[in-house]
């Protein structure tokens, strides 16, 4: 899946996202709509996670390594893929 299509899919469910908090904040929505309308949005919200997710994990910086070339690091405060973040080591407090 190319990069542009992720794109395209996180912004889609953001906007569906949008689309059924409107619907949800009018008056008169019966219960089963609310319910079946709030379905959705949780399910749109696991799918903008996920994009965001796999997103968090691939944001590197580049710094100057020591033979002046550049070198990717984890982004301090980004979680790794793995879920866990490296924005500290064992020693910092």
């Amino acid at each position: 899946m190319s990069e542009s299509s992720k794109e395209f899919e996180f912004e889609t469910a953001i906007r569906e996202l949008e689309r059924i908090v409107a619907r949800l904040d009018r008056e008169g929505i019966g219960l089963d709509e609310a319910i079946a309308l709030f379905e959705q949005g949780i399910e749109r919200l696991g799918e903008a996670r996920r994009w965001l997710d796999t997103a968090s994990g691939r944001v590197e910086e580049l710094i100057a390594s020591s033979t002046g070339g550049l070198e990717a690091m984890p982004l301090e405060g980004a979680e790794a893929p793995g879920g866990g973040s490296e924005d500290r080591t064992e020693d910092e407090p």
